[in-house]
């Protein structure tokens, strides 16, 4: 009685891990001096079968489980030996025997039963807490997954429509696949007189961060363009670096983001293009060569060095191809070796189509990408613009 009556006080006294180890070994000990003291007939070993689950419900670690669980099974085949060796301390009759082996095997049914009606409890406790939980789960995430389809919603209204570049320029394509609900990356499309301004943007992140910074920077190009009146791609980005990095300096955290863009100014009278870019470079196929104009490498907000944008002006012959793109369509994996696919392989992919209408451009563009990825998931978004002078 004082063994084990001693677990609770040293709950009490706060030796939780001591009390474990004591209460799983003492009944072990307790049970084989019983068998020692009894006869094999009385039953006593098979009582060992309700101490070998013990280390069960005390014990979390698989390396003690098995220890204490195997300590148990040893004991089982000692005595075992033991009582087939050795005659018992002490003899009773043969009705004493019946009534306490009878006892001894109603102890192990009732322990057994005790002990899998407290797991089957606490499992299904475990479960309806479970269940409840993934109720909640599902509650945010349907909210939060709303919230994001609807912002997807704002960030279409500032995107133009794509009949925006067909308008005026019939002969194009834009190729655009977020990596999640909203994105990052966007394209602008603006007509003013005889100028039409085309871009492929980058923000810093993607998903709802992504689209936040989107929403700055887009706000900051369009009122360079429209409200200010700029022309050239270069004074544009300039003053739409001044735009967003004043709006990201007016809180009290450190913010850079930015965006990276490729920003083309087309005259539709004559057909000469200005553009300007950050981080992003403008590709064109004046006859049979790719052609590749190299990008200021900084980015539209932020930097440690800031210089101004670069504008390069271009004649391009009647048919001329001009290619605006961010950089995820590149970096993404896939293939047979699980490999970016890059912006060699890009520029080879455009070439061997060149002479197909954009419409087919575009549509080779997709099929190529989505076999390439495959299996693997999209790790950024995707953003592409050709135009046809």
């Amino acid at each position: 009685m004082f063994a084990f009556g001693l677990p609770p006080y040293l709950n009490a006294i706060g030796q939780l891990k001591f009390c474990r180890y004591y209460f799983a070994i003492i009944p072990l000990f307790f049970l084989v001096g019983v068998c020692i003291h009894n006869s094999s007939e009385l039953g006593d070993k098979y009582l060992l079968l309700t101490t070998s689950t013990l280390p069960l419900i005390l014990f979390k670690n698989k390396r003690t489980i098995y220890f204490l669980f195997g300590l148990n099974i040893l004991a089982f085949f000692l005595v075992t030996l033991y009582q087939s060796t050795f005659a018992p301390l002490v003899l009773l009759s043969e009705n004493a025997q019946w009534i306490y082996s009878t006892f001894s095997v109603l102890t192990v049914f009732m322990v057994i039963f005790f002990i899998v009606q407290y797991f089957r409890s606490d499992s299904e406790e475990y479960e309806e807490e479970l269940e409840e939980k993934n109720r909640e789960i599902s509650q945010k995430n349907t909210e939060i997954i709303d919230s994001i389809t609807y912002a997807k919603r704002l960030q279409e209204a500032i995107l133009p429509p794509p009949g925006e570049i067909s308008n005026s320029v019939p002969d194009s394509f834009i190729l655009y696949k977020p990596k999640d609900i909203v994105a990052g990356d966007f394209y602008f499309a603006e007509h003013k007189g005889d100028y039409f301004f085309v871009a492929a943007a980058d923000c810093t992140g993607h998903g709802v961060p992504g689209a936040m910074v989107s929403l700055v920077c887009s706000n900051a190009l369009n009122k360079a363009v429209s409200e200010l009146g700029l022309i050239k791609p270069g004074e544009i980005l300039d003053k739409v670096t001044e735009m967003v990095v004043d709006t990201f300096k007016k809180g009290h955290t450190d913010i850079k983001d930015g965006m990276d863009i490729s920003l083309c100014v087309i005259n539709t009278k004559t057909r000469d293009i200005a553009w300007a870019g950050a981080n992003n470079p403008l590709w064109y196929i004046n006859s049979e060569e790719l052609t590749e104009i190299t990008a200021n490498k900084q980015p539209v907000g932020k930097s440690e060095t800031y210089a101004s944008f670069t504008t390069h002006v271009l004649n391009l012959a009647k048919g001329s191809l001009v290619y605006l793109f961010t950089d995820g369509y590149a970096d993404q994996f896939g293939g047979p070796k699980g490999k970016k696919f890059k912006y060699k392989q890009l520029a080879d992919l455009i070439l061997r189509n060149k002479n197909l209408s954009m419409t087919e451009q575009r549509n080779i563009l997709e099929n190529t990408f989505t076999s390439w990825r495959g299996n693997i998931e999209q790790v950024d978004d995707v953003c592409i613009i050709g135009i046809k002078l």
